[in-house]
């Protein structure tokens, strides 16, 4: 009788063996998903990490832009002065020399046509500076935004190391989800 409960008890011990190499077999899988996942998040962190650097060259290259447009607009509008005083003294000369106010005049008409030159280009210059500023305020918008899902993305990896160090499927999951809304951040900052 003791040999039947000692063999019933060897039975059971095998059968809780071949459970546990099964749930190992299973877990081995697992680990495999999570290993899998997490090298294609760490893939993907990468990708948005270096869209984003581009992002901030961006952004700075057209603030520069904006920024050397401004200086070119000051220099026009400078001149622009400059040829209003010119304007201004003929035309003070012209009222205050009659014998010689018909000269002065063509000099003074000379000047504000040139002004009207000068104050065109001037404009345009300022315009493209304000484009350049719009775009650089755009750039800034999206390294903004990319910040986010690079987080999102890094924080998913991390949640993926937990959940292998503690076999725990639901910080798993939760990595696919934060990864997700990673990757669907970083999608609309190309579409934008």
């Amino acid at each position: 009788m003791e040999s039947n409960a000692i063999e019933e008890h060897l039975k059971q011990v095998e059968e809780a063996m071949e459970e546990v190499k099964h749930k190992e077999k299973e877990m081995e899988g697992w680990l495999s998903y999570i290993s899998l996942s997490t090298a294609i998040i760490a893939i993907l962190t990468a990708l948005v990490g270096l869209y984003e650097s581009q992002i901030t060259s961006k952004t700075i290259l057209t603030k520069n832009e904006a920024v050397l447009y401004q200086s070119q607009a000051s220099d026009q509008w400078n001149f622009y002065q400059a040829k209003s005083v010119k304007s201004h003294i003929y035309a003070v000369n012209a009222e205050l020399f009659p014998e010689k106010a018909e000269e002065f005049k063509k000099k003074v008409a000379v000047y504000k046509k040139e002004q009207e030159e000068i104050k065109a280009e001037a404009e345009r210059i300022e315009a493209l500076k304000e484009a350049r500023n719009a775009a650089s305020d755009h750039y800034y918008h999206i390294h903004h935004i990319l910040s986010f899902a690079i987080t999102f993305l890094q924080i998913s990896i991390a949640l993926a190391s937990i959940s292998a160090l503690t076999r725990n499927k639901k910080f798993w999951l939760g990595s696919l989800v934060l990864s997700a809304i990673g990757v669907a951040i970083a999608g609309y900052c190309l579409v934008s």
